[in-house]
């Protein structure tokens, strides 16, 4: 017999309540707009009383929307909007006491904890294979062999709590890999997902060219509108200054991270455009491209050069026949931001050297990936096939000693912490995944197999990018570029005129638990097949 949502989420009935009309639900939803917007009015000087009232309104509002606001689309939504709007590791929820409670990490959790639990007690959720699990394992098992091996070492620094951290961190960016995969699960979910993360990145762009114009960064003020964050400072200093300007930062944590964040976002403001028709996802395009360039970073040029190689490759007679649309960007970029062009070419090819020949500086401060590079290799010749230890390089900072220099380059990094045998497994993870997108896109002619290019395009700038800046310390872009892995495959799945096999269904393996319960109990053996 089914089981009813209502059984899962509580019954909305029962002797002396009536369940609310859906008018009288939106009524509901309307006075709890309107408490939140009073409260927000008021600013009051007690956060306590706000965060309390902000809460209360919340709930009321899920309330009044749950069989929307708890579907799982809405909440990847939501995660998205928090992981894109609420910059990370610069706000924390106040009050949280000794452990350090950001936003982003609580909505996760409790995201994660509501889909762990569906799977187990609701029949229709599902955990939908991603084609990527090979690579997965092997990573993993990578992982967990370089700490097996290096455990005396890790006690030994007491780095374990670090260690464990860094491990949580990447199982989660594993996680919401397979929740976007498995909560989106129709066509015309995919492309509110995409339009969602297109339309935000969009208005981070607008704000990163406001700030580096006047220097304003906006998300430097988001707990004057939320009183219950608490903002953490931005370090200051000429590193977040380029060719006379600010770097636009954003609500990322670095303006390298800004910029490849932007990039990636580029593809599917094309692929929007060209499924619609809609000129103002083109406009969008140009943003994010001008948002990229606010950033100052030689990483973010790379990424754009990457996208336009992919888009050559996968869709050659298209992208000819759109080239000339850059002509009235570089116009648009010249009155907007006049004199971005001349810096990236002084930055990007420094009295006639390249973008990564950078010699000076060097021994692992962030600033010569190339010197870096022969030590880099010294090193992991002690340890070349399981490496280090997951997790166990920890680069200076200010706020505590560390055992290892920055390296501006997450191969590398990946190559000394994991060895060999992860390196390739993570490069495994990129190349499968780019080249089955790849398969698909080059041969469809239609909207779709550009959607496809964009997956595939925006991954490979992503794997590219890695080259020239430590990417998985900065985790906004991180969590983004999984979810896209996630998406990507959810992409080849609904590609129009596939029929993919059903994912496996946890009560199928319990029936099968049963049945070999109720043989042994019985006393029954299955002969064997000759």
């Amino acid at each position: 017999m089914d089981v009813p949502r209502s059984a899962v989420l509580g019954p909305p009935t029962g002797p002396g309540r009536p369940e609310l009309s859906p008018r009288n639900r939106r009524l509901v939803a309307g006075a709890a707009a309107g408490a939140g917007v009073l409260v927000l009015g008021s600013q009051a000087a007690d956060w306590h009383a706000t965060t309390i009232l902000l809460g209360v309104t919340a709930l009321l509002l899920l309330i009044a929307g749950r069989d929307t606001l708890l579907s799982w689309p809405v909440l990847l939504g939501s995660v998205i909007a928090v992981i894109l709007f609420i910059p990370i590791r610069r706000y924390t929820i106040a009050g949280g006491g000794p452990v350090s409670l950001e936003p982003y990490r609580v909505l996760i959790a409790v995201v994660l904890s509501l889909w762990f639990a569906a799977v187990l007690v609701d029949p229709a959720a599902r955990v939908r294979s991603t084609g990527l699990e090979g690579p997965l394992l092997l990573f993993c098992a990578a992982i967990l062999i370089s700490l097996g091996l290096n455990v005396r070492s890790i006690n030994a620094q007491g780095i374990s709590s670090d260690v464990f951290k860094t491990l949580s961190f990447f199982a989660s960016f594993f996680l919401i890999m397979y929740f976007a995969a498995s909560a989106i699960t129709t066509r015309e979910l995919l492309d509110k997902t995409i339009k969602g993360l297109v339309a935000g990145s969009t208005l981070i762009s607008i704000s990163s060219i406001v700030e580096w114009r006047t220097g304003l960064n906006v998300f430097n003020h988001i707990d004057r509108v939320l009183p219950a964050l608490h903002i953490v400072p931005l370090p200051e200093g000429d590193a977040l200054v380029r060719g006379g300007r600010v770097r636009a930062f954003g609500s990322a944590q670095h303006p390298i991270a800004l910029g490849a964040l932007l990039v990636m976002m580029l593809p599917f403001a094309m692929y929007l455009f060209r499924r619609s028709g809609n000129v103002w996802w083109l406009v969008s395009a140009a943003i994010l491209t001008l948002g990229a360039l606010a950033t100052g970073s030689r990483t973010g040029a790379l990424m754009l050069a990457v996208l336009l190689v992919v888009f050559f490759w996968l869709k050659r007679t298209e992208t000819i026949r759109m080239l000339p649309m850059l002509l009235p960007l570089i116009l648009v970029c010249q009155i907007v931001m006049p004199g971005t062009l001349g810096t990236f070419r002084a930055v990007i090819f420094p009295q006639g050297s390249s973008l990564i020949s950078e010699q000076a500086g060097g021994a692992g401060d962030g600033t010569g990936r190339v010197a870096d590079l022969g030590p880099s290799l010294d090193e992991w010749g002690q340890r070349p096939v399981f490496g280090q230890g997951f997790g166990t390089r920890l680069p200076s900072n200010e706020d505590k000693v560390t055992n290892a220099p920055i390296l501006d380059d997450e191969w590398l990094s990946i190559l000394l912490e994991v060895g060999a045998v992860g390196f390739f497994a993570l490069l495994w993870l990129y190349v499968r995944g780019v080249r089955r997108l790849a398969k698909a896109a080059k041969p469809d002619a239609t909207d779709y197999g550009w959607l496809l290019t964009a997956f595939a395009a925006a991954t490979t700038s992503f794997a590219i990018g890695m080259v020239t800046y430590d990417a998985f310390s900065f985790t906004q872009v991180t969590f983004i570029s999984f979810m896209l892995l996630g998406l990507g495959e959810t992409a080849l799945r609904l590609a129009p005129g596939k029929a993919p096999p059903p994912p496996v269904r946890l009560e199928a393996v319990r029936s099968n638990l049963r049945d070999i319960g109720a043989t042994i109990s019985a006393g029954r053996v299955v002969p064997r097949e000759r």
